[in-house]
């Protein structure tokens, strides 16, 4: 017997008013949890962090259930999988082999916080920020609109690290720090939209932050920018991350989103009247 569909009201007749609920809820849920854990430990705050990530995937799962079908399935063969991951690897790479074009010393002090650290960002910020919304934008917003809404959600993840100030952050780094995450979320939009799982953009925000964290000694231990970069260096990573989220946009949004509007099709369960061999 089929599980009974519910009606999303707020959805279908309010979908930018959904998509702003899927992240403020999240946040408000994550943030609990992080406080929760922050009683005990740091290290115990971001595990937190991570599992009331996952209770928020799993609560929208349920609610949108039985018309999604999860978020962890990827829709695509693994040849799309390695396409739409190149821009990470290159991403990954000019980030290790920055201090060659500026003469720095290799820095690397890889920690246990450190990689909880990038495994809650990866959790906690994608939930917040794309996981939810961007599920919701990809049914209820409609196809024309759906750009807009990725750029728009883009820039209010780069707006989210204002907030750094407040802990310490020097003014300048947090304003490079917001343009740098405004782009970079179009790659992380590019690995979820691009293979319908919640894997790979959690994986790629872990991985690079954790990079991140481990090879910049001047961030804090909570993962702030409290120095200023050379000119050099800000330009350099600027060029660099412009260049890559410009290329993750466009792999997703080339054929006006005709194959990411496909995968999608099948994470909502709509009748797909289109397959990857028509496309070529």
């Amino acid at each position: 017997m089929d599980q009974k569909t519910r009606k999303h009201s707020i959805c279908e007749k309010m979908p930018y008013i959904a998509v702003i609920l899927s992240i403020i809820i999240p946040s408000l849920l994550i943030g609990i949890g992080g406080s929760i854990g922050d009683s005990i430990s740091k290290n115990a705050g971001n595990i937190c962090i991570c599992i009331f990530a996952i209770i928020s995937m799993l609560v929208f799962w349920r609610w949108f259930s039985p018309e999604f079908k999860g978020f962890v399935k990827p829709e695509v063969p693994a040849k799309n999988i390695c396409i739409v991951m190149i821009p990470l690897g290159i991403l990954l790479l000019c980030t290790l082999i920055e201090p060659l074009f500026f003469q720095h010393s290799y820095y690397f002090n890889p920690s246990l916080s450190a990689v909880i650290m990038g495994i809650a960002a990866g959790f906690g910020e994608e939930t917040m920020f794309r996981i939810l919304s961007l599920a919701i934008v990809m049914k209820y917003v409609r196809k024309e609109r759906r750009l807009a809404a990725i750029i728009i959600l883009a820039v209010i993840f780069g707006l989210s690290h204002a907030g750094n100030i407040s802990q310490g952050a020097d003014i300048v780094m947090t304003a490079s720090q917001i343009f740098h995450t405004t782009f970079m979320a179009f790659l992380l939009t590019a690995l979820y939209l691009g293979t319908g799982s919640v894997i790979f953009p959690i994986f790629a925000h872990a991985i690079y932050d954790f990079i991140c964290f481990s090879t910049d000694p001047s961030l804090s231990g909570n993962g702030i920018l409290t120095q200023q970069y050379s000119t050099g260096q800000l330009l350099y990573e600027f060029i660099v991350v412009m260049i890559i989220g410009i290329i993750a946009l466009y792999l997703i949004s080339k054929n006006r989103f005709t194959e990411t509007n496909i995968i999608w099709e099948k994470k909502w369960r709509v009748e797909v009247k289109f397959s990857y061999t028509e496309l070529r």
